[in-house]
């Protein structure tokens, strides 16, 4: 696969924005200070002889934001199915890919994904959970390790300190090593970008977890299974899809995972400090 780059995609000025405001507080003063929030943009993603897509994302890791929103989509099986990816420094939230074998893929041109939104006009639900294979069977790790990961991640959202405004995902394998980590203002993408940055450094992510920040919605375990995820822990609450799809497809599912708790939703046998009740 070549490369070729403009700038750095993943510095942090590039997703904080300045802004003037007025502090006020209960004791009834206001204050004119400067702010900094997490910058939302559209990020376009050209795909060579098939179409683009508009992502509303925070405008770093945008290499990794691609190849893992492709494949994430299914529309690539892995890192070798991109030949090229091209950015330019006049257009820095637009980045270029070519694939091997475009013909295979029919995608609506110009589809734009939100920030808050995962699976905005795609294909028929039931078929999708047909067509995801279920996770393999190899992970087993303790209560102990997953909380004390969770907890250690906080330290790592740097961009969450500046603005409070981000989400984050962490891909991390059997001994609680992170192996990929990526914020963005979307949890989706958040997830995109740590499975673009394993895929793009050829890291397998069979076998390991992912922690993720806020809430687990359906799609959230669609990216997670196809990346062959087998434990998905974060700190809120799940969806009931998201629950019958860990179910199916095999993987650990633990919500509200904090101060030394978790729930429990899906595949506990992972987790080898569990005892079962009677």
């Amino acid at each position: 696969m070549k490369t070729e780059q403009g700038f750095n995609s993943g510095k942090l000025d590039r997703a904080v924005s300045p802004v003037e405001i007025i502090r006020l507080s209960a004791g009834g003063s206001a204050e004119k200070v400067t702010d900094r929030v997490i910058v939302e943009q559209p990020v376009t993603i050209m795909i060579d002889k098939v179409g683009s897509f508009t992502v509303m994302a925070t405008p770093s890791d945008i290499e990794a934001l691609a190849v893992g929103f492709l494949y994430s989509e299914g529309l690539i099986n892995g890192i070798d199915d991109v030949e090229a990816i091209s950015m330019k420094p006049e257009l820095p939230n637009v980045i270029g890919l070519q694939i091997h074998d475009p013909t295979r893929i029919a995608v609506q041109r110009n589809m734009i994904v939100a920030s808050s939104c995962g699976m905005c006009g795609t294909r028929n639900i039931d078929k999708m959970l047909s067509d995801v294979p279920a996770c393999g069977h190899s992970l087993k790790v303790s209560l102990r390790l997953l909380t004390e990961t969770a907890d250690r991640l906080k330290s790592m959202q740097e961009l969450f300190g500046i603005t409070g405004g981000s989400h984050a995902a962490a891909i991390v394998d059997w001994a609680g090593e992170v192996i990929a980590f990526a914020e963005d203002l979307g949890r989706h993408s958040a997830l995109d970008k740590a499975v673009g940055k394993c895929l793009k450094d050829r890291k397998s992510m069979k076998g390991c977890a992912v922690f993720l920040s806020g809430r687990v919605s359906l799609e959230m375990v669609t990216k997670a299974a196809r990346a062959g995820l087998e434990l998905i822990a974060a700190v809120s609450a799940p969806s009931s899809y998201a629950v019958q799809a860990a179910d199916r497809w095999n993987i650990t599912l633990c919500g509200f995972v904090r101060q030394g708790k978790m729930n429990v939703y899906a595949h506990r046998e992972r987790i080898c400090s569990l005892q079962r009740e009677n």
